[in-house]
């Protein structure tokens, strides 16, 4: 596969796509667990409830794999933003490049002082004939 920079700043915008598209179901899939919740027990009156959802003996409960999840997806859909970002301004770096390499700078100076140094002359303008119907 051959890299240059519309084919990154394709795969750059895919990913910024794919990071809003991961972000909604992960959402989705959350709404739907949060409804189970409440069926989970009221902690301050049930001790098994509690010990599910806030955990014993210094293991996690519920509660608290539930927020380290929803950080870690939110992290998740984060880095898809900003990776998908990255790879589009990194696409200019790699069109820069190219446009630089493809430029024989000798010759591109030397043209810039011919040009420069020109008197004023006049302006060639193509003429084309008309034809009357």
């Amino acid at each position: 596969m051959e890299l240059d920079h519309t084919s990154m700043e394709a795969a750059g915008r895919a990913i910024h796509t794919e990071g809003g598209e991961f972000r909604r179901s992960a959402d989705r899939l959350g709404t739907q667990l949060e409804r189970f919740i409440p069926y989970f027990g009221n902690p301050s009156s049930d001790e098994a409830a509690r010990i599910f959802r806030q955990g014993e003996d210094g293991h996690p409960g519920f509660d608290h794999a539930y927020e380290d999840l929803s950080k870690a997806l939110t992290d998740l859909s984060e880095a898809y933003q900003v990776i998908g970002a990255a790879v589009v301004a990194m696409s200019k770096n790699v069109k820069a490049a190219d446009l630089a390499s493809m430029i024989d700078k000798d010759a591109f100076v030397q043209d810039l002082f011919t040009f420069a140094e020109r008197k004023n002359d006049d302006i060639g303008v193509p003429t084309t004939p008309v034809e009357r119907a």
